[in-house]
């Protein structure tokens, strides 16, 4: 079918007042929703020239005194329909200056796949863009009440969760107003044609290739005419409902999240034991909450990929981890890390520097400062390491033994640097060496803070791991008279 233009008696007629059911309605859902706030809002209408968007540019011209605001017309040719994109181009420039508003047109690359996700995509950040640069509050859509139940069958059929089912908000976070999700798509066209308002049809939308057209045109109405003739309002309903537990939870969430979710420099770190103690609805949308925190939306997040994190933490035993859509989920015993993927695996790990007393030094990575400095015998003190339980290891002070770390009066080369498999050194009263990573495991060490974690070695000799003190052969003991201390501090 050709991409063809609905026309009345003359291309761009005198606007009239539409019929005061219909435009009643947008104005009251307009209020409800606090979508266009006086005085001065600068409002971006984007029309894609079909009927939904165009009937809302005419509604919002005219209601313009009403909401003491000022539109200014947003288009985006994608080019996917070679001459027929840009006659849409065309008449929605026509459209504007029809109206004497401003107007700011985006030319963008026909996209080789995905063609649905990819084009949405670039219309909201080319929304977010216009909003920056042309100094507007909001973007309004012209989404109606018909799209929100196509919305929510396909999530449905898709396997969303009921915060997907909640389908299209009103007003977005990111200042997205949709002032038509009241009406039906057949109501906007039967006002539209009664006022003589001209549109554009794009064949695309007859294409069955394309799954939301495949719902709208087949699917949709066989349920309707097979099950429930109401079906449509049912799905937008469902919607509303959806969106009124949300808001509940989203408070309610908000609040729990600070008391579960830490911001460390590995990631987003979580108690599993404390994470397990909730209710299964409340440890689901806390995750959620944190994954959204982690990437900035919650694309592709499916009830699957949260079940499956939660699944990661049903023992706090040893370490194991998932990878789900922009995620990369790690537990390490009773904790569970969630990062952005690749972000670890990208960082450095290596650090070598040299040590002097009467230094004090900052680690890379985070890793915390360290101190050196000679001691007189009466400062001596014989603490080795803060193994306090309730702490967690902020302070450690270890004590050498100057004359053990230097026989032959030289004292030599001492440099700190991160841990390294196969490292191995003698504890104080034990009889032989021990793997670094053994002690880790009995330690309970986090997998994501062994890479870079501290040893410090006298030329090549390991005489000091963080939070396991000094080695056997030079650590001070009570007639000790040259003390060399060491004390860490974390970051």
């Amino acid at each position: 079918m050709q991409d063809q233009m609905l026309r009345s008696s003359s291309p761009y007629p005198k606007i009239k007042l539409l019929p005061p059911t219909l435009l009643t309605r947008v104005t009251a859902y307009l209020s409800r929703h606090a979508m266009l706030i006086p005085p001065s809002q600068r409002i971006g209408v984007a029309v894609s020239g079909g009927a939904d968007s165009v009937v809302l540019l005419h509604l919002l011209h005219q209601l313009c005194s009403h909401f003491a605001c000022q539109l200014h017309v947003l288009h985006v040719n994608h080019h996917l329909r070679a001459a027929a994109s840009d006659a849409d181009e065309s008449f929605v420039r026509q459209l504007a200056a029809s109206f004497d508003l401003p107007i700011t047109i985006e030319q963008a690359q026909p996209p080789s796949t995905q063609i649905e996700q990819q084009t949405r995509d670039l219309r909201r950040t080319f929304f977010q863009r216009a909003m920056r640069e042309c100094n507007l509050n909001a973007v309004a859509l012209g989404h109606t009440r018909s799209d929100q139940a196509e919305t929510v069958l396909f999530r449905l059929l898709r396997g969303t969760g009921i915060t997907g089912l909640a389908a299209m908000r009103p007003v977005t976070s990111d200042h997205l107003i949709r002032p038509l999700l009241s009406c039906t798509r057949a109501e906007i066209r039967e006002w539209a044609t009664a006022q003589n308002i001209t549109w554009r049809d794009d064949s695309s939308n007859l294409d069955t290739a394309f799954t939301r057209n495949r719902l709208r045109l087949e699917t949709l109405p066989n349920l309707a005419a097979t099950y429930n003739p109401n079906l449509e309002a049912l799905l937008a309903q469902f919607a509303d409902l959806a969106q009124t537990e949300e808001g509940y939870w989203q408070h309610e969430i908000d609040a729990l999240y600070p008391q579960f979710v830490a911001q460390t420099r590995f990631g987003l770190q979580i108690a599993v034991s404390k994470l397990l103690g909730l209710h299964l609805t409340v440890q689901r949308r806390l995750l959620r909450r944190a994954i959204l925190a982690l990437r900035g939306h919650l694309h592709a997040i499916e009830c699957e990929h949260i079940d499956a994190v939660l699944a990661l933490c049903q023992t706090e035993e040893g370490h194991n981890r998932v990878i789900i859509p922009g995620v990369d989920a790690l537990r390490s015993f009773s904790q569970l890390l969630l990062s952005e993927n690749g972000v670890r695996a990208a960082q450095e790990r290596a650090y070598y520097i040299e040590l002097r007393p009467g230094h004090q030094y900052e680690l890379p990575f985070g890793g915390g400062f360290l101190s050196l400095n000679w001691l007189n015998s009466d400062d001596h003190r014989d603490i080795c390491a803060n193994f306090k339980k309730e702490q967690e290891h902020i302070f450690e002070i270890c004590d050498w033994d100057g004359d053990l770390l230097a026989p032959s009066g030289t004292l030599p080369s001492l440099h700190v640097r991160n841990w390294q498999p196969g490292d191995a050194w003698q504890r104080p009263g034990h009889r032989s060496e021990e793997k670094i990573k053994t002690l880790f495991q009995a330690g309970k060490v986090l997998l994501w803070e062994r890479k870079h974690w501290p040893v410090v070695l006298a030329g090549s000799e390991i005489v000091w791991v963080r939070q396991f003190g000094g080695s056997a052969g030079v650590t001070a003991a009570a007639g000790s008279r040259n003390i060399l201390r060491l004390v860490y501090r974390q970051a």
